[in-house]
């Protein structure tokens, strides 16, 4: 029996709890949303998903992000604003060569715009990080502000390049211009010059069966030749004076040694001895087809007239069109650079030579090359008086030179004060006017069916209202 109420009681408990966990059962799904209202059924399982804890470990650094992008943007913006205003300051300047007042103005406008701009964005740089943007932004603000500040940027190199290519063209068409005034003066030159040239042939056209040299030539001609020689001899003893006396040299007792005895009316009238000494030095040798070469008597002897006469007139045209530095540069054993070698051991005094350049064992053109200048003027000069020489012998006859000794007097006729007065204070002897004495010749005269005078330096008493002569 006891056996039977056990089992009774065992099956009595059983029926109890599973009513209460249909009970349970029920009232949950009485709670629960209706089966396919969000997709989940009854009975199933549900998964709830979680965020990734790697993938954003700390919340913050995601508002620090975004507050570094906006720094970024904001150095972009700053850069693009300069570059902007780089380009205002091109266009500021491009506008003021030529002055354009719109441009200027509206150039100044856009720098100061420019200005205000970066010190807007300095303003708010240094206010403090710039506010996070919006959640539902997602970033985009940042990211176009800086692709906005790459584009201005850009924007601004182009205007740059835009004003420096606007400058160039300028000065492009400038010289465009200029290059095309330049083309037509010449055009007009030579026009002029064509004309002239005809002019020219049909003046010096011979007559018929005439001389075609002969017709050339003309006392005009030689004598413009010889004032550009003299011109320069006058410039080489200056120079040569000059160098002597910073030499230390007295140039009063070095004419004294050169022309002694001779009164001259002024201190600084004693350049003339010097200016004598290198004139009558050059000239020496004149009156020689070779010029004082040695070797050139017998060959001009069996030389027929017209041809030294047109063999000297291209030698005078060659020489004429030659530069007289380079032809010594690119020649040295020439003729020309034997005649300049010829005359500066004749002008050059070993002891001027030895004072000046402190050498004088060589004796040679060369050591006067350390002298710069002087040996310009001295090369000048000779290729002037070469010139010169050239010209004489294609005369018929040739080109005589001439000079008049010391003591000799004064005639108008063959020669020419080198100092020019307007008195003379006539020194007397037993009651009679004497005429005044030649002291010594300076530049020699020269005798081509005309006269030539040449130049002294009178030795007399006292003269008035002196003019001294530069040429």
């Amino acid at each position: 029996m006891l056996h039977r109420f056990a089992l009774a009681f065992k099956t009595k408990t059983i029926e109890f709890f599973a009513e209460e966990e249909e009970d349970e059962d029920a009232d949950r799904f009485a709670r629960s949303p209706a089966p396919g209202a969000d997709g989940v059924l009854a009975g199933q399982r549900v998964v709830v998903l979680k965020p990734d804890p790697l993938l954003n470990p700390n919340p913050s650094a995601d508002g620090e992000g975004k507050a570094a992008s906006g720094q970024e943007a904001a150095v972009a913006a700053a850069l693009a604003t300069t570059s902007s205003f780089q380009a205002a300051y091109l266009h500021l300047q491009a506008a003021h060569a030529p002055f354009l007042p719109d441009a200027v103005v509206a150039a100044d406008t856009a720098a100061v715009s420019h200005l205000r701009r970066l010190s807007e964005l300095k303003r708010i740089t240094r206010g403090g990080p710039a506010d996070p943007p919006s959640p539902d932004g997602d970033g985009d603000g940042t990211l176009t502000a800086h692709l906005e500040a790459q584009v201005r940027e850009n924007q601004a190199l182009l205007r740059s390049f835009d004003a420096v290519v606007n400058r160039l063209q300028a000065a492009l068409d400038a010289k465009d211009a200029a290059a095309a005034a330049l083309r037509l003066d010449l055009e007009a030159v030579d026009d002029g010059n064509a004309r002239l040239a005809s002019r020219l042939d049909r003046a010096l056209a011979p007559p018929p069966g005439g001389d075609a040299v002969g017709a050339m030539l003309s006392a005009g001609v030689f004598d413009s030749v010889l004032r550009d020689a003299l011109r320069v001899a006058h410039r080489f003893a200056r120079a040569l004076a000059e160098v002597l006396r910073c030499a230390g040299w007295d140039l009063a007792a070095a004419a004294e040694a050169a022309y002694p005895g001779v009164s001259y009316s002024k201190t600084g009238h004693c350049r003339y001895a010097l200016l004598s000494h290198v004139c009558l030095s050059m000239f020496d040798g004149f009156d020689s087809y070779q010029f004082g070469a040695t070797a050139g008597t017998a060959e001009l002897g069996g030389m027929e007239l017209a041809t030294r006469r047109n063999e000297s007139l291209q030698q005078f045209i060659e020489h004429s069109d030659a530069d007289p530095m380079e032809l010594m540069n690119s020649s040295p054993d020439c003729e020309f650079a034997q005649f300049c070698d010829r005359k500066y051991k004749q002008l050059i005094h070993p002891g001027i030579e030895s004072s000046l350049f402190g050498n004088s064992d060589c004796g040679t053109l060369l050591v006067m090359s350390v002298a710069g200048p002087l040996y310009e003027l001295f090369v000048a000069m000779a290729s002037s008086i070469w010139t010169l020489h050239r010209l004489a012998w294609a005369y018929d006859p040739a080109v005589a030179i001439f000079q008049v000794g010391r003591g000799t007097e004064f005639s108008m006729v063959y020669m020419e004060n080198i100092v020019r007065s307007k008195g003379f204070v006539a020194s007397k002897e037993l009651g009679k006017p004497v005429r005044p004495k030649v002291g010594f010749t300076v530049v020699p005269g020269f005798r081509l069916g005309g006269m030539i005078q040449c130049r002294v330096y009178l030795d007399h008493g006292k003269r008035e209202e002196d003019i001294i002569d530069s040429n």
